[in-house]
């Protein structure tokens, strides 16, 4: 298989975003715990909701380079009104200015579902019960072929021009950076548990 000479580039550029984002936010011991589950489901609701600002003008650009978007959003309500949850949206978040900088804040949404994927077999063989984490896999076995064709759709916008590997790299920086704002478990409203 060919290296992706972007997506090289992003976990590069992003490493470290990356490894803090896991080390701070422990999200699977939250999904785990029932009391922590539908505050941590509002989050991930509030971080697709600013990845779906971001990229939504750039859809028709996203579709001519071969990659359809996906609105998670329905999905992540419908599992937290499962929980009982609610929602106050906190965050809007602003549109990408550019098709690189919204490929990188796909990069982060995209590649959440491989890691909710791991989280949520993991969760199953452990016997957790999985009520209000669909979202974590939507796409179940499709995510690997879906995960090719965005790095094949975001390598042919930059190899054509169209984007700016600088500002795939600004877009995956700014997506991970919001992430952690949401997920990490600082604010008043919940304590660390």
């Amino acid at each position: 298989m060919k290296t992706s000479p972007v997506l090289n580039a992003l976990r590069l550029a992003t490493a470290d975003l990356h490894r803090d984002i896991e080390a701070e936010s422990r999200i699977e011991s939250r999904l785990r715990e029932t009391d922590s589950r539908p505050a941590m489901v509002a989050r991930f609701l509030d971080f697709h909701h600013c990845v779906e600002t971001a990229v939504e003008p750039w859809r028709d650009a996203l579709d001519d380079g071969g990659f359809a978007l996906r609105r998670r959003t329905p999905e992540m309500q419908a599992d937290l009104e499962l929980l009982g949850g609610e929602h106050e949206r906190r965050e809007g978040g602003s549109a990408a200015p550019t098709l690189g900088e919204a490929l990188g804040w796909l990069y982060v949404a995209e590649g959440s579902m491989l890691g909710g994927r791991v989280i949520r077999r993991g969760l199953a063989k452990d016997g957790v019960p999985l009520t209000g984490l669909g979202f974590l896999d939507p796409c179940g076995d499709a995510t690997g072929e879906r995960w090719s064709a965005f790095v094949t759709a975001m390598e042919s916008a930059c190899a054509s021009g169209r984007a700016l590997q600088a500002d795939v790299l600004k877009g995956g920086r700014d997506a991970f950076t919001r992430a952690s704002a949401l997920l990490a478990p600082h604010r008043p409203t919940e304590s660390a548990a």
